[in-house]
């Protein structure tokens, strides 16, 4: 039997059924607990809370890795600018006096030596897998390098200009120099070359002995540089006692010197800190004492400069000091 729709009898007795449950839902009153109540997060249980609590921690510790990030950037571009114009001062300084006298050229010839072996070790941190490699096998807490590309621009533009300042001695009738003739002294090239030869000699042990990689080889490399910053140093102190003045050294070049080493070593500190691992500074050790040298004997040059001698030049004669101008300003009568 069908009815006037068209459907069984049965079924419209279902449909009555489930309009008839349907009302019966609509009447029962709510109570206050069953009326569904804005989310709140004080309704999470505390398990809950703990991870929220965990991402907010999360979140910000990334957004302070990513200030501090930036203010290692900062710091290492300001002492690789620093550093940088600290080798122009001695330049200007030369050429304004038209002389090397005053300037070491063992100081120079080391100094060129060590920047060279400092932009090898920074290559091989930025840019050797193997390196690289071995580096973080050794480091697992910190297996990125601490070495910063600033650390190889500075390095390899250091050499060019030491470069150009080694042709103040070697060229002084293309400058048209006015200097007595200076040549490196014995002690000097010993350990110019002793330092050359340290190199194959840690190639060769790589080679023979199982214990060594590669990575030895650029720590070798790298503590060249060390050994030299602590050494290229003496032979211009030692001139400067010997002269009892530090006339045609400038102090400028010292200045600029010492504030990049104290960015140099805060950003090496900075980066260690992110990384929570303190061997990072160790892993880069030649940047570590690298800085602690360079300040030591900074200070000891501000002190012969500014204590000891107290510029003793003598007064009529222009462009002795770095105060005087290129060109001699006094009108003749």
């Amino acid at each position: 039997m069908r009815s006037i729709l068209g459907y069984p009898a049965n079924a419209m007795d279902h449909r009555g059924d489930s309009l008839r449950i349907a009302e019966a839902e609509l009447r029962i009153p709510r109570t206050p607990a069953s009326i569904p109540r804005p989310w709140n997060s004080d309704d999470l249980e505390s398990p809950s809370r703990s991870i929220l609590s965990l991402l907010t921690i999360i979140s910000i510790s990334m957004m302070n890795a990513t200030w501090t990030e930036s203010i290692s950037q900062i710091l290492g571009w300001a002492y690789f600018f620093l550093w940088s114009l600290s080798f122009y001062p001695q330049v200007l300084h030369n050429h304004r006096r038209r002389s090397t006298d005053g300037f070491s050229i063992d100081f120079t010839l080391l100094n060129l030596l060590g920047l060279s072996a400092y932009t090898i070790s920074n290559a091989c941190f930025l840019f050797s897998p193997v390196v690289r490699a071995q580096y973080a096998q050794r480091h697992p807490q910190s297996p990125e390098p601490t070495v910063q590309w600033n650390d190889f621009v500075y390095a390899l533009h250091g050499a060019l200009i030491c470069c150009w300042i080694c042709s103040h001695f070697l060229c002084v009738r293309f400058w048209n120099f006015d200097s007595k003739l200076q040549r490196p002294s014995t002690l000097a090239l010993v350990v110019f070359w002793g330092c050359l030869g340290m190199v194959p000699l840690a190639i060769l042990c790589v080679l023979v002995l199982a214990s060594w990689e590669w990575i030895d080889v650029v720590y070798v490399v790298g503590m060249i540089k060390v050994f030299l910053t602590a050494v290229k140093y003496t032979p211009q102190a030692v001139m400067n006692y010997q002269r009892q003045s530090t006339a045609g050294f400038s102090i400028v070049a010292i200045l600029l010197d010492l504030s990049g080493a104290i960015l140099s070593l805060m950003q090496l500190v900075l980066d260690s800190a992110m990384q929570g691992d303190w061997s990072g500074a160790v892993g880069n050790i030649t940047k570590l004492l690298l800085g602690n040298i360079t300040v030591l004997f900074d200070v000891i040059f501000i002190f012969q400069h500014f204590a000891l001698y107290q510029e003793r030049f003598a007064e009529n004669q222009p462009g002795s000091s770095e105060r005087d101008p290129l060109l001699d300003s006094r009108i003749e009568a």
